[in-house]
């Protein structure tokens, strides 16, 4: 199953879906991950640490993975952690086009976690009005 998925927290405690991504990955794994994470899935509301190859996704990999559309007001945050700056740089401007603020990229899991949890907070008080 090239597309590992486990539930943790982040330092403040709240709930990540760390997601391992490893080659080869299929359209049906895609589609499974997807089916995870859209309106009314268990992981809707988490936060998302994404951690592994990313760069060689294929296009109808890459079409699955970006269908389920997350309200555009207040989108769940996502970290994806690549380890060479180089791509970590491309990567940056290529998803700024789109300017989600909730979409950072990270060298290491503990600073992605970390930004993960200023932003869940964010989040959960903009999902849960009082």
């Amino acid at each position: 199953m090239p597309i590992l998925s486990t539930e943790t927290k982040s330092p403040g405690g709240y709930a990540v879906l760390r997601s391992v991504y490893q080659e080869p990955i299929t359209v049906a794994d895609a589609e499974k991950f997807i089916a995870s994470v859209r309106d009314g899935a268990p992981y809707r509301h988490h936060g998302h640490l994404i951690v592994g190859q990313l760069s060689s996704v294929n296009g109808e990999v890459r079409k699955v993975l970006s269908s389920e559309k997350a309200d555009p007001t207040n989108p769940p945050p996502v970290a994806m952690v690549m380890g060479s700056a180089l791509v970590r740089m491309v990567a940056s401007l290529a998803m700024r086009a789109g300017s989600n603020e909730n979409l950072e990229f990270f060298k290491d899991e503990p600073s992605a976690l970390q930004w993960l949890d200023a932003r869940m907070a964010a989040y959960e008080a903009k999902r849960k009005p009082r």
